[in-house]
């Protein structure tokens, strides 16, 4: 009888300690944030308005601003300092770019933008801005 009491003891320290194990899991997982940001703290790219990405780019000069659409569309207007890059390109280029360095991202669409700003979040980078909506959001001063 006492054996017996000593196993379900022990199944029951194994079985309490496998609840503890999955509630942590799923606590570590739901604990999110409501902003704009990518799940987890060390890989984060934050959605801006025009607004927004005018006054960081004026406070911040040596922003580098990415435009991710073809290079047609480039030529016809793209934002002053911007570079054209398509998404492979800087897929291939990215130990090119000091990780430290802001970054603004924008495209036609928020998906391609959003792409590619999850791309560099994910290696690493970690002050990176998407233009939201895109250059037709963009009001200002064009080349």
């Amino acid at each position: 009888m006492l054996r017996i009491f000593v196993m379900k003891k022990r199944s029951l320290y194994i079985a309490l300690a496998l609840l503890v194990i999955m509630i942590i899991g799923i606590v570590i997982l739901m604990s999110g944030s409501d902003e704009t940001f990518s799940e987890t703290m060390k890989y984060a790219y934050k959605q801006i308005s025009a607004e927004q990405a005018k006054v960081l780019l004026e406070k911040n000069p040596t922003a580098i601003v990415f435009d991710i659409r073809d290079a047609e569309k480039y030529l016809q207007s793209h934002l002053p300092s911007a570079t054209q890059i398509s998404y492979k390109e800087l897929k291939k280029k990215l130990d090119y770019y000091d990780r430290e360095e802001i970054y603004m991202i924008y495209g036609s669409s928020d998906k391609k933008s959003a792409k590619a700003a999850d791309m560099l979040a994910s290696n690493g980078f970690c002050k990176i801005y998407m233009l939201n909506g895109g250059i037709e959001k963009w009001t200002y001063e064009t080349e």
